[in-house]
């Protein structure tokens, strides 16, 4: 794996490789997390919720997901598909599967992670065909094929030289690399202070908050009392404040389960009442 722009004077078996290797991933890590940031609040403010809303879990410009997206995405597309499928059709075919894959199960571990250990839906494909929990769903599969195919056509050959050049030199950069994964664990920290603070008002463990709708609801709050709603620091408010949000949102949420659950009774009814007949 990187023969090609990498310091062939060092094989794995150099503690020194591991080093460069793991500083080189640390980067793609940041890079994919910054990108898919960026695309996630595009897509939110022109198709999914039409207005600008801070994407994901995290409060600063990174999506994880995408991050460690970002890494598996360039390690497979090194692996030396030619000497295993030597023929080029067949192996471009097998490369992008096995992207699109990769791709939708790390999307489902990570929807499962924080539906299941934190009781949080960081999106929610409920409403797609063929959705497995509402985690993954085929049409976005097949986007993350779209995307597959173009980051190991169009994008993995410049990122290599790129990695292939950061890999000889990283001591100039480690400094901001520690920085900027010293500020990436503040804001881990505080998101998580966050969630416990969610979970203490909202103690019914069967409700799964919705971080999205949540962030739409508090910033409704805002503009009813018309207040500037912030944008970046969507859970910013006073203790008192922050609680009567919370309650809002979690007595809507009530409200919705409810009438979701009586629209489903009656439309068995309905159904049980023709059969009958």
């Amino acid at each position: 794996m990187f023969t090609v722009y990498f310091n062939e004077t060092l094989t794995a078996s150099d503690p020194l490789w591991w080093g460069n290797w793991l500083f080189v991933m640390s980067i793609l890590f940041f890079m994919g997390g910054t990108a898919g940031w960026i695309l996630e609040l595009f897509f939110r403010r022109f198709v999914s919720q039409k207005h600008w809303v801070n994407p994901g879990f995290l409060v600063g410009p990174i999506v994880p997901l995408y991050g460690f997206g970002n890494v598996i995405l360039f390690i497979f597309s090194s692996l030396p598909w030619a000497n295993w499928i030597p023929n080029a059709p067949l192996r471009y075919i097998t490369v992008i599967l096995v992207l699109t894959l990769a791709m939708t199960l790390i999307e489902y571990i990570a929807g499962l992670i924080f539906i299941k250990g934190l009781k949080i839906k960081l999106w929610d494909y409920s409403n797609r065909w063929g959705n497995i929990q509402g985690i993954i769903c085929p049409i976005f599969s097949l986007a993350w094929g779209a995307l597959g195919a173009g980051y190991f056509f169009f994008l993995y050959p410049p990122l290599l030289k790129l990695m292939g050049i950061l890999f000889e030199c990283i001591y100039p950069y480690l400094f901001t690399l520690g920085l900027l994964y010293g500020v990436l664990a503040v804001d881990v920290g505080y998101s998580f202070h966050i969630v416990a603070k969610v979970k203490k008002v909202i103690s019914d463990a069967k409700l799964v908050v919705d971080w999205d709708r949540i962030k739409m609801s508090f910033s409704e709050h805002h503009k009813k009392l018309k207040e500037r709603a912030p944008w970046l620091f969507a859970f910013a408010a006073e203790t008192e404040e922050f609680k009567k949000m919370l309650v809002e949102y979690k007595e809507n949420l009530v409200k919705e389960i409810s009438a979701k659950l009586a629209s489903r009774r009656s439309k068995k009814h309905n159904k049980d009442t023709k059969d009958t007949q």
